[in-house]
């Protein structure tokens, strides 16, 4: 694959087109850390079948998807947002965009109505990678590292953005996303 070798946060994961399993096939996450202890991101493509006032009766009045992040702490909340300092204790990823943040701000700024989908994103758990894992995934080609775009996170996403962002990313192996999920398809 004619991939560098190099991620940092701030980048998205696309797997492989080879890549197989219930989580993570034709998955697109954004990564929002990642250090020498490891790294966590969050899937961006996989919406859940419910809003999250449904799951966080605290957020009530809040009607945005609630998406499936990954499978560690899947009974935690997780959101990425561009408040910044609006959402105090929030951690930056890059300029301008942030994760987490004092859950009770967050609540007063949904009271307030300035939660809206151009501004947060709701996970429902996270991807999250020990040590050197990710790096070595990065090796067996399970993942391919691109550019992360504002409308990857803060627009309704479904499995088609796999598609759209492989074919962007120029890898070896793009073309592929050109072809049906499943060869009987084809």
């Amino acid at each position: 694959m004619g991939q560098p070798k190099e991620f940092h946060k701030g980048q998205i994961l696309i797997a492989d087109p080879f890549l197989l399993g219930p989580v993570f096939e034709r998955s697109v996450i954004f990564l929002a850390d990642h250090s020498e202890v490891g790294a966590m991101g969050f899937i961006l493509n996989q919406p859940t079948d419910f809003v999250v006032e449904q799951a966080i009766p605290e957020l009530k009045g809040c009607t945005q998807k609630m998406y499936y992040g990954g499978p560690v702490d899947e009974s935690l909340l997780f959101y990425i947002h561009s408040l910044g300092e609006q959402l105090p204790k929030s951690i930056e990823i890059e300029k301008g965009l942030y994760w987490g943040g004092e859950f009770s701000v967050l609540c007063e700024l949904n009271k307030k109505g300035k939660l809206n989908p151009d501004n947060i994103k709701f996970f429902i758990g996270y991807s999250g990678w020990e040590a050197k894992q990710l790096e070595n995934e990065f090796d067996k080609n399970s993942w391919i590292v691109s550019d992360f775009e504002t409308k990857y996170l803060f627009k309704d996403q479904t499995k088609t953005l796999w598609n759209d962002t492989i074919d962007k990313s120029g890898d070896d192996s793009s073309f592929l996303g050109n072809f049906a999920h499943s060869p009987s398809m084809n």
